[in-house]
């Protein structure tokens, strides 16, 4: 092989190598680390606010009527209380926390109960709220908002709250439970 042939084919190799470093970088999307959000902070913020989080209540809520209301700290947190009867039963928040230009991240807080947190699925509540673990529910809901997107009750998985499923049974035929029966 002469030199010039040698050269086109180290031309040709270096040209070839570079295309597909190039293709695989294209089809490669920086992955986001888990609670990080491809949005501001201030708009994360605006569309929490403005969620009752009725489709997370709809697949999650057992036989109790619950309500839920969000409480804010503009730019910084949103809490959603949840009442049932005219008292609250559980509340969760979303910390938002600038990530990089445009991106936010949410921590979600759930108070805690005995050895865990509330609702985690190791509590017992004779009449629940929820169907538990509540919080991959929360995750979900938090993330389908701020995605732009439905809630997934697949995401989330099926409950493991025995009592929850009996009162739902009740709620879907009409039997309504109060928080104090």
């Amino acid at each position: 092989m002469t030199q010039s042939t040698m050269q086109r084919i180290g031309s040709v190799a270096l040209v070839f190598s570079a295309l597909l470093a190039a293709l695989g970088l294209a089809g490669c999307k920086e992955e986001r680390p888990p609670g990080v959000y491809d949005i501001s902070v201030s708009e994360a913020y605006q569309r929490l606010f403005a969620d009752k989080l009725a489709d997370m209540v709809y697949a999650k809520q057992c036989g109790i009527l619950i309500h839920v209301t969000p409480v804010g700290v503009p730019d910084r947190q949103v809490t959603w209380k949840v009442h049932s009867s005219g008292r609250e039963v559980v509340q969760f928040t979303a910390v938002l926390t600038p990530f990089k230009e445009k991106q936010t991240k949410v921590e979600i807080r759930i108070p805690p109960a005995g050895n865990g947190e509330m609702y985690d699925g190791s509590q017992f509540y004779k009449r629940p709220a929820f169907n538990q673990p509540l919080r991959p529910a929360v995750q979900e809901q938090v993330a389908a908002i701020l995605e732009g997107r439905k809630f997934d009750v697949q995401r989330v998985g099926p409950g493991k709250d025995t009592v929850c499923n009996v009162q739902r049974g009740g709620l879907g035929s009409g039997l309504v439970f109060r928080v104090d029966d």
